[in-house]
């Protein structure tokens, strides 16, 4: 298998639905974006169902709710940290843009640069940013465990003819997922290399703090594609996109293929 990185997910689903690709990884919002576009794909495997982040504020603001009439920044809209935003505006009876400013500031780094600035006073910040953002002294209020974000991502995005004519060497590469995900977490310095070398870094900080979030704490070992994951950001389309509401959750997913893989494991496995 050749891998080949393409910096947008927009782009990788092109390049997969003109024949270019075979496979794309990438977050499930990809699926849902093509397939209000009217493609149909489909998802055999996430190895996420959990968003990780955290969410923080600028020193004086002490909870979500203190954030009424003041603003969050997100990188631009439709993006994940304005997914978080409104994840976390709401669930504290706050309404985006009503109660609370979202202003779109470019980037993770802006975020925090708009937060220094005080000219926004929240964002969701992921690692590795989140360690700078700690070390400048601001509240970290919620975590990737606290926020309890339901969000697949990490996810193997085929054309949904795929499943049926090439269904053996997609089970192949689930296999392989499985075995990547066993190896990384048996031999963790090994694991904390291949990040290092593909996230360009060698700071042990945030080489551990990722080994622990992205792989420790959050991958699954068996990659099924969660219906609430997906189903939540189906609800955040739809908040801008009113067609979104119409699609088949069930139709942009196939957990099959890991199901026949896991009757094959044995029971030690």
């Amino acid at each position: 298998m050749e891998l080949l990185f393409i910096g947008s997910s927009t782009t990788a689903v092109q390049a997969l639905l003109a024949g270019d690709v075979d496979l794309v990884y990438s977050a499930a919002g990809a699926v849902i974006d093509a397939n209000l576009a009217g493609a149909d794909l489909t998802m055999v495997g996430c190895q996420y169902d959990t968003g990780q982040t955290s969410f923080f504020t600028t020193a004086p603001v002490a909870s979500v709710t203190a954030l009424k009439g003041k603003a969050v920044g997100v990188s631009r809209f439709g993006a994940f940290s304005d997914f978080v935003a409104r994840y976390v505006l709401k669930k504290n009876g706050l309404q985006p843009i009503k109660d609370v400013a979202l202003l779109q500031v470019g980037g993770t780094r802006e975020i925090i640069a708009g937060m220094q600035k005080n000219l926004v006073q929240g964002g969701a910040i992921s690692l590795p940013l989140s360690l700078q953002a700690r070390k400048l002294g601001f509240r970290e209020l919620l975590t990737t465990a606290t926020l309890e974000l339901p969000f697949d991502y990490g996810c193997l995005i085929v054309k949904n003819s795929q499943v049926r004519t090439r269904r053996e060497e997609l089970k192949k590469i689930l296999r392989a997922t499985i075995a990547a995900y066993d190896l990384a977490i048996q031999e963790p310095v090994l694991a904390k290399k291949a990040i290092g070398k593909y996230t360009r870094t060698t700071d042990s900080e945030t080489l551990d703090a990722t080994y622990k979030e992205n792989v420790k704490d959050y991958a699954l070992r068996i990659p099924y594609v969660s219906p609430a994951g997906l189903s939540s950001i189906v609800d955040f389309r739809a908040d801008t996109t009113p067609e979104a509401k119409k699609l088949v959750i069930e139709k942009m997913f196939d957990n099959s293929l890991l199901q026949e893989i896991q009757k094959e494991m044995t029971p030690n496995k």
